[in-house]
Parts: C-alpha cells; structure tokens; sequence
C-alpha cells in the first residue's frame, strides 16, 4: 500500500511538473533589436499570407516579402521560397504570427530553410519607429562591431568602467530601456561605443527623466 502512495505521488509529481519544464524550454536573454539584426542571417519585412503544419514539430508561414534589409547570396536563394519555417511550440521559442500582418524578421538560415525563433528579431512593422526603420536601412549594419549589453540599472557604472569603450548599456528599468529599444543606435565613436544622440532618442530620455522625478516626488 505504502509503494503503492509513493507511485502515485511520484507519477503526480511528474505530470504536475512536465508543463513547467516545457514553458521553460525556451529562455532568450534581452537582446537590442541592433543585436538582433547584427546575428541574424536575413532581416526582412513580410506579410504573413497563410500557416502551413509541416510536420508534428516545424509549421512554416507563408510569406510575401515585401522588402531585404540584410541577406547574402545563399539567403537570398532561400527566401525566394516564400517560406519562413519555425517550431510548432512555444515552449521550443516557436514564433505565433497573425496572418493578414507584416512584421520584420529577422533569422538563420538552416539546412536549406529560412528559420526564425522568438528569440530573434520581431517586431509587428507598424509598431516600428522612424528610428528603428533607419536603423534598419544601414545604421545597425554600421554598428555591428559594437556590443549592446542589457544591464541591471544599478549597476550600469560598474559594468561602464569595465566596458574598455566596446559596449553600449541598455539599461533596464528604471533606466532609458524604452528608449534605448526604440530611439537608440549604438556606434563608434571618437570615445568608443555608444549610443548615436538623436531628436527622439533626446526627447523620449528627456520624458524619462521627468516621469521619474514625478514618481521620486509622489514617493516623498
């Protein structure tokens, strides 16, 4: 009888704790949409026309693609399938894209398929900003020797001083991270990496900074 508990205990234990495991399969580290960009294989901006269930594991959707931002000869050879292919699951970092929308996506080119993950580059296209759609045209591509580190923001003067000049910090809240994420550039520059100063990028820090001294206020 007592076997039998510990058996039926241990079996609820591991139905219990499958689903977990699953959600946590997939894990992406915060990653700048310039750093997206700069790993990715091809960047492209597509309107998803329909989902295909390839197998038990991989669905592709079919894509028309209406403008390349980063490729090379073998990925263009591959896009020209129209196919983007990725896992099924969301707990393997399968991508869930709205038929009928156009994002930009960026991905790898596996085994002959376009593949992309939702650990890559993502971005409903109407949700872009100016900057980013700049940013995508040629000033990430410029950028690319520097590295983008999402930092906590109570360390980012520790984290600065060991940079060496190569890092930008994208700080995370209460620090600029919206900012950072939709206006900001990280380049080089005569001091080394850092992010490229801009209107919006200016104004959406300069609305950061008077939020946060509206909530220091409200909290005294």
């Amino acid at each position: 009888m007592r076997r039998l508990l510990l058996w039926t205990h241990f079996l609820l234990l591991t139905v219990l704790l499958a689903p977990v495991q699953r959600v946590a399969a997939c894990s992406c580290a915060p990653s700048h949409p310039q750093t997206q960009f700069c790993n990715s294989d091809f960047v492209a901006v597509v309107k998803v026309k329909n989902v295909l269930a390839m197998s038990m594991y991989e669905i592709a959707y079919e894509v028309k693609i209406n403008r390349v931002f980063k490729s090379y000869p073998k990925a263009d050879a591959v896009l020209m399938q129209n196919l983007l292919w990725t896992s099924s699951s969301d707990s393997m970092c399968g991508v869930t894209l709205k038929v009928g929308e156009t994002y930009v996506l960026g991905g790898r080119i596996n085994n002959g398929k376009a593949s992309v993950s939702s650990c890559g580059l993502m971005i409903r296209w109407a949700d872009t900003t100016n900057k980013q759609r700049k940013g995508l045209r040629h000033l990430y591509q410029q950028g690319c020797v520097c590295d983008i580190m999402y930092t906590q923001w109570r360390r980012k003067g520790i984290v600065l001083e060991s940079s060496g000049g190569k890092r930008c910090l994208w700080e995370s809240t209460p620090g600029p991270q919206d900012c950072q994420e939709k206006y900001g550039v990280c380049m080089v520059t005569i001091r080394g990496c850092s992010w490229v100063p801009s209107v919006p990028y200016k104004n959406c820090i300069k609305k950061h900074q008077h939020l946060r001294e509206q909530q220091r206020s409200r909290d005294c």
